[in-house]
């Protein structure tokens, strides 16, 4: 649980994220918004990616425990897609950060997060080797991360959800045929 100055340097950071992108952004201006010294930044955090990866983290931990409350696969991916949908202009100012591949570490890192929890999820109890488990959990993050970073690269302009939507009632029933599949093989 974040100590009452790590909660406010993130809620200072959020609100700034929204505001300007991320290479704007300065250690001083997180410390001016929450009325802290640096020291006390840099007490908690490296750096700013080190909290950027912390958020992010809490971001994640977040979306996967709600996973479990959710009944399907494409339901936990469009309640992904909804909160980053409600946070676009952080999610953009983080994506457009000066490095894209840091950028496209953290999608990447957050779809390989939400793919697995979901698996696991819906599909712990199955009876399939760990080879296949991997193999599957993989597909299904590339094609999330390939699916948000291609909006990402579109600036935001369609109707993610939606097309998401779509994608799932034209894939229903694949993940159920892979299931079965990978159980013959064991």
């Amino acid at each position: 649980m974040p100590n009452f100055t790590e909660m406010a340097i993130k809620q200072a950071f959020a609100s700034l994220i929204k505001e300007r992108p991320l290479s704007k952004i300065k250690v001083k201006d997180i410390v001016e918004r929450c009325g802290i010294n640096r020291n006390s930044f840099y007490y908690h955090y490296a750096d700013l990616p080190a909290l950027v990866d912390s958020i992010i983290s809490d971001v994640v931990d977040k979306l996967t425990s709600e996973i479990s409350e959710l009944s399907s696969f494409c339901d936990a991916f469009t309640s992904v897609i909804g909160f980053i949908t409600e946070n676009r202009a952080a999610v953009y100012h983080i994506y457009n950060f000066v490095d894209h591949t840091v950028s496209e570490r953290y999608l990447l890192s957050m779809c390989e997060k939400v793919v697995a929890a979901v698996f696991y999820r819906f599909y712990d109890g199955e009876n399939i080797g760990e080879r296949d488990k991997k193999i599957i959990i993989r597909h299904y993050k590339e094609v999330f991360f390939g699916m948000l970073f291609n909006w990402l690269e579109n600036g935001m302009k369609y109707d993610i959800v939606a097309y998401f939507n779509r994608l799932c009632e034209l894939k229903e029933g694949e993940t159920r045929r892979i299931i079965e599949n990978a159980s013959k093989k064991i």
